[in-house]
């Protein structure tokens, strides 16, 4: 058995050589890690800023795609408001000119007697409901072309024939609910006057037709007789309303 000297200086040495060893180690390892991770994270970084920079730009678009859709439907919203307006405005405009057009055919009609003298007549008739159906607005047209310059002076009768109940009845425009016999629609025209009157039917009383008949001072009668309908058709045409 050989008994050898404890040797601080050699124990000391021995750890030294052990710790550089393991710093050598670290240093290859930081190297090998730096060599082959550090170009592939560098490139990570490199394409995650590129992608950045794309999401940037692609919400930039998105927001410059949204207000431009914003104000083209804002625009295509006015356009159509507009277009709407114009085309209502047309139409308006061209039954006016309609309207225009048949008051002058009717005016030459009357006044340059290619279609015959005439003495009083009837031209047009028509009803309105006012009042929630309550009550009635009588509108009539009356002429005359026969005396130029002539006055027709008179007063009309008017006749509702309908169902009272089971029974069949004509009312005439005294019998009418609050109507004074001494007031009957008068008139007074050279060429022609467009005559109204206001009239409520009695409860439970279903017209099925009217008569209008127009008497002058001079003698002179017309008379114009319409279905009730009819007359209610004309009412809301307006054909009597101009």
């Amino acid at each position: 058995m050989v008994l050898r000297a404890h040797d601080p200086l050699r124990t000391r040495r021995w750890w030294l050589a052990i710790a550089l060893v393991w710093g050598v180690s670290l240093t290859g390892a930081w190297w090998w890690a730096s060599y082959h991770t550090a170009p592939r994270l560098l490139a990570i970084e490199t394409a995650l800023g590129d992608r950045v920079a794309e999401v940037k730009q692609l919400k930039q678009k998105v927001d410059e795609l949204r207000r431009r859709l914003s104000i083209s439907e804002k625009s295509d919203q006015v356009s159509r408001t507009a277009n709407e307006s114009l085309q209502a405005t047309l139409r308006q405009h061209e039954d006016e000119i309609a309207s225009l057009r048949g008051d002058i055919a009717f005016y030459q009609r009357l006044m340059d007697g290619k279609s015959g003298r005439k003495g009083l007549t009837v031209q047009a008739l028509g009803i309105k409901t006012m009042n929630g159906g309550q009550g009635y607005n009588l509108r009539a047209t009356l002429t005359q072309n026969l005396r130029k310059g002539g006055v027709s002076k008179g007063v009309c009768e008017v006749f509702i024939e309908g169902m009272q109940g089971s029974s069949i009845m004509t009312l005439s425009w005294s019998q009418l609910p609050g109507r004074d016999p001494t007031l009957a629609p008068e008139f007074s025209f050279k060429y022609f006057q467009q005559l109204q009157a206001g009239f409520v039917l009695p409860k439970d009383f279903l017209p099925n037709r009217i008569k209008l008949v127009a008497r002058s001072e001079l003698g002179e009668v017309s008379e114009r007789t319409l279905a009730w309908t009819e007359a209610i058709h004309n009412g809301d045409s307006n054909d009597v309303w101009k």
